[in-house]
This record gives structure tokens, C-alpha cells and sequence, in this order.
């Protein structure tokens, strides 16, 4: 008696039940990190550092953005699989075997980019912050979102806005606001810059920023240890079409960096996708270490890109404290001309060298990337999207209070 079609049947009825395994683990582990946050905090403690220490070390050898190239593949692979079911139907389901074995390899595969996803970023994001790991003696340590008012500026504790509420005062910000301008333009005066009045770094830039997280680890326990190497994005110009300076690249663990952006938003940058990379996923909470390790240099240069990298924010919300009051703001420090030129994303001949090569809009894939992020953010606890990266400013008062105001 032939058994074959009963061993084939038994074959598929195992390959759905562990399939169906994999699909209830990976959702039972989102949802226990949903629900706890002591569960996420000891997976970044005890976990999260393995696929560190190993993985990362693996991709972090590759002198190249093994991200990029998995982005590329995805592409391809899912291009490649449609076409391949499109083809299939017109011959009449000519390659129907063929095509279902595609189909299996592509649902593990996809399987697996959900756990890569959820062990390497989904989970990070019901952690503990930064400031409620470090920085709990100090006032409203509490996770906070900033709100403006024509009075002040309120830190709302996101999980209770009637408790843990922390208000700062337009003075303070002002004083927070005024404290930057004057180390942008103190360090401007300092740094080297060529004959066309552009900054420039006689040095190793990356790995002295890496350097820069390094010695930031000493203070704080979870940033200590091991770090991989940062990479230049191969397709700059087409992250630098939405705006995009750096990039943390879950599924390969590495800190990619934009390669035309102008090189006072390198350390920063460099520094704020290494947090990602030791557990810190907030994007509030990557800009303060980012901020926080370029400051503590030694290193004048990456002091300076340090303090530029949160110019815009601080002044930005200080104008609208002031409702855009043109007097008041002028009342206050000046920021020179030489820092207002160190501080902007691309040059002119950088933009021109982006749009020339642009096979989309710039405006269209700025849109686009802005909703993808924004949407991203939103649908892994982040409730005010996009906008966390401004949330830097609250952080900033707090980590300031009592030694600024």
C-alpha cells in the first residue's frame, strides 16, 4: 500500500502547527512586554546583550551596511514572489508546487524578521527610559512629553497625567535656552574651520565618537561595554531625502550613519544610534545620551556638535514659549553667524548633489517617510509619534534642574 500522500499530508500538518507554535510565540512575547515593564527591563539587562556580544560583533566586522543589503533583499525576494504567482496563474498554475514552496519559504521567513524585530527593537520600546533609570533623584523623573503654553512648559507624566507632573517656567527655559547658545558659540570660535567657512575634523571622527560612548559608559551601567563599529549608509542620498541622519538597523544590530550630511551632525549621530544599540530605543532618550557623550569629551569638536545637535530644539521651543515674540527673543543671547552656518543637514552643493541623483520627489519620500516613522512610533506605545525626538528639550530641564536654575 502506498503511503506517500499520508506522509506528504502529515508533513504539511506539521509544518502549520509549527508554524501556528511560532506565531503564538512571538505574539506572547509582545505581549507580555506590552503589559510589563520589569519583563522588558530584565530582557535588556540579561538578554539583549547576548545578540550584542555575538551577532552584532559578526555584522559589525562587515566593512558595509548589512541592513541596507537586507532591506534590498526583502525588496527583491517580495517583488520576485509576486511575479512568480502572477506567472503561475497566466500557465495555469503550471508551477503550482514550485510556487507553494516559495510561499513556505517566504512565511518563515517572515516569521523569523518578527522575532528578529521583536527581540531587537519591539520589546525595547516598554522599557524603562533613561531618565527613569538615571536620573530618578532628580525632579519629575517620571517619562515625560513636553506640552507649550503661552505660560510655561509642562512635563506630563505620560501614564497619569494627574501625578508626577513637573512644571518648568518660561525662565527656565530661557535660561536652558540661552545656556546652549552661549557653548555653541564659545566652541565655534574654537574649532577649525577651512577657507569657505566650513567645519572640518583632523581625525577619526566615528571612533572618536564611539570613544566619546565608551567613556559615557563609565557613568552610566548600561551604556558600558562592548560597542560596534558605525557604518556610512551606501544610499545616503536617498535617507537624506527624508531627512534621516542616522539609522539603527534591528534585524543586522548596526549604527548606520547618513555619509553626506554636514560633519557637525556626525558625532551626535553616531552616538545616537549606538544607544539604540545597548537598549535605549526612545528617540528622546538617544538624542539626551547622544548629547550627554559628545559633551563629556574631551574632544572640542565633538563638544561642539554636541551642543549644535540640540540648538534647534531648545530655540525653537523658546520661540514658541514667547509666542514668536520678536523683541523678547532678541533680548537674549545671539546666536552668531558662524554657528547658524555649522548648524544645518546638508550644504548647498550636498542638496544639489541628493536631487540631482533623486529618482523620487524629495518632498513625496519625506512625506512618506515621515507617516511610515510616525506610524511605526505610534503602534509600539509611542503616543506622540514623530514628535518624541522634541521631547529632548523636556529631558534637557530636567537633567539641568538645580544647576542651571
Amino acid at each position: 500500500m502506498d503511503n506517500t500522500g499520508e506522509k506528504a499530508n502529515h508533513k504539511v500538518k506539521m509544518h502549520k502547527i509549527l508554524y501556528a507554535i511560532g506565531i503564538a510565540g512571538v505574539v506572547l512575547i509582545n505581549m507580555v512586554s506590552w503589559k510589563s515593564v520589569g519583563f522588558s527591563d530584565w530582557y535588556i539587562r540579561n538578554i539583549f546583550p547576548v545578540w550584542l556580544n555575538t551577532y552584532a560583533r559578526l555584522t559589525s566586522i562587515v566593512p558595509f551596511s548589512i541592513g541596507e543589503i537586507m532591506l534590498i533583499l526583502a525588496v527583491v525576494i517580495t517583488l520576485f514572489g509576486i511575479g512568480f504567482w502572477s506567472v503561475d496563474l497566466i500557465c495555469g498554475r503550471k508551477y503550482k508546487k514550485a510556487v507553494r514552496g516559495f510561499g513556505r519559504f517566504y512565511a518563515w521567513t517572515v516569521l523569523a524578521v518578527c522575532y528578529v524585530m521583536t527581540l531587537n527593537c519591539f520589546i525595547l520600546y516598554h522599557s524603562s527610559s533613561f531618565s527613569e533609570k538615571y536620573m530618578a533623584d532628580r525632579p519629575g523623573a517620571d517619562r515625560m512629553v513636553v506640552s507649550l503654553s503661552g505660560r510655561s512648559m509642562t512635563l506630563v507624566h505620560m501614564e497619569d497625567a494627574g501625578s508626577g507632573e513637573r512644571t518648568y517656567t518660561k525662565r527656565e527655559l530661557a535660561v536652558l535656552r540661552d545656556y546652549i547658545v552661549n557653548k555653541c558659540n564659545e566652541l565655534e570660535r574654537v574649532i577649525p574651520h577651512d577657507d569657505s567657512g566650513a567645519a572640518y575634523y583632523d581625525g577619526d571622527l566615528v571612533e572618536a565618537s564611539r570613544q566619546a560612548m565608551m567613556k559615557l559608559g563609565e557613568e552610566y551601567g548600561q551604556l558600558s561595554g562592548f560597542y560596534v563599529t558605525p557604518k556610512y549608509l551606501t544610499f545616503s542620498g536617498f535617507f537624506s531625502q527624508q531627512y534621516i541622519m542616522g539609522y539603527y538597523f534591528p534585524f543586522s544590530m548596526e549604527a548606520n550613519i547618513n555619509s553626506q550630511m554636514y560633519i557637525t551632525n556626525v558625532a551626535p549621530t553616531i552616538c545616537h544610534e549606538l544607544a539604540h544599540t545597548k537598549g535605549f530605543i526612545y528617540e528622546d532618550d538617544a538624542n539626551l545620551i547622544g548629547y550627554l557623550a559628545c559633551i563629556g569629551s574631551d574632544d572640542l569638536f565633538l563638544q561642539y556638535c554636541g551642543y549644535l545637535s540640540v540648538l534647534s530644539y531648545v530655540n525653537n521651543d523658546f520661540r514658541d514659549s514667547i509666542g514668536n515674540n520678536k523683541n523678547i527673543y532678541m533680548s537674549h543671547v545671539r546666536i552668531s553667524d558662524g554657528v547658524a552656518e555649522d548648524n544645518i543637514f546638508l550644504t548647498k552643493e550636498s542638496w544639489q548633489a541628493v536631487e540631482k541623483a533623486a529618482v523620487v520627489k524629495t518632498s513625496t519620500v519625506k512625506k512618506v517617510s515621515d507617516t511610515l516613522m510616525d506610524q511605526t512610533l505610534k503602534l509600539n506605545g509611542v503616543e506622540e509619534g514623530i514628535l518624541q525626538y522634541n521631547n529632548v528639550v523636556g529631558l534637557l530641564l530636567d537633567y539641568y534642574d538645580g544647576a542651571l536654575y
